[in-house]
């Protein structure tokens, strides 16, 4: 009868470990692997969700889904439609007709008309309670797009700046979120950091 040696024992069992530490780490992409590559359809429906969560009042044409049929590479029709999407993102116009009508008595407070005064480019002490009076006038909205937003994810936008003679009232400011502020910018760079674009494209790799 032959008998396997410790050595073969060993040796058999770090490489058991191996394979599994290595399965276990890759595992996503294993099983990611083994699935249904480019399944385009699953992919749609993940985008319109997302889009429909974050974003249920932006109309956003959907056209290239159709018009990038002719793509034989599915993969490449996601990045053709995710890109179209973002595109579509970076160009929304604030919408001038809901342009904040003049902020009533129960939104302002003792402070809020002497800090409203610019005080050499310092934001003004009560800064916190003139983002939540913002939250509670536009329904804690993103003003841009309409994206949901609170006290902590809130950035604030300034529609007269101060260098043209802007003031901190609550009717020169409105609420946005982060990407909407990094769009408003005007600085090239901080359009390549938008959530929207990192989430689309997370939504095509995995579906």
């Amino acid at each position: 009868m032959y008998y396997l040696g410790w050595d073969f024992i060993i040796s058999s069992l770090l490489w058991s470990i191996a394979v599994a530490g290595f399965v276990y780490t890759f595992r996503e992409r294993i099983l990611r692997f083994f699935q249904n590559k480019g399944n385009f359809d699953q992919f749609v429906i993940a985008l319109k969700n997302y889009l429909k969560k974050h974003y249920p009042k932006i109309k956003f044409d959907l056209a290239m889904i159709g018009n990038s049929k002719s793509e034989p590479s599915e993969e490449t029709r996601k990045v053709m439609v995710v890109d179209d999407i973002v595109e579509q993102y970076k160009h929304i116009k604030i919408d001038k007709n809901k342009h904040p009508k003049p902020t009533g008595p129960t939104l302002q407070w003792d402070s809020y008309i002497f800090n409203s005064e610019p005080n050499r480019n310092k934001l003004p002490n009560d800064w916190e309670q003139r983002k939540n009076a913002l939250l509670t006038r536009d329904n804690q909205e993103c003003f841009r797009c309409t994206k949901k937003i609170s006290q902590n994810t809130v950035a604030i936008y300034m529609l007269k700046s101060l260098k043209n003679g802007g003031k901190y009232h609550l009717e020169n400011l409105i609420p946005v979120c982060k990407d909407c502020e990094r769009i408003l910018s005007d600085d090239p760079k901080k359009l390549n950091f938008l959530t929207i674009k990192d989430d689309l494209y997370h939504i095509a790799e995995t579906h």
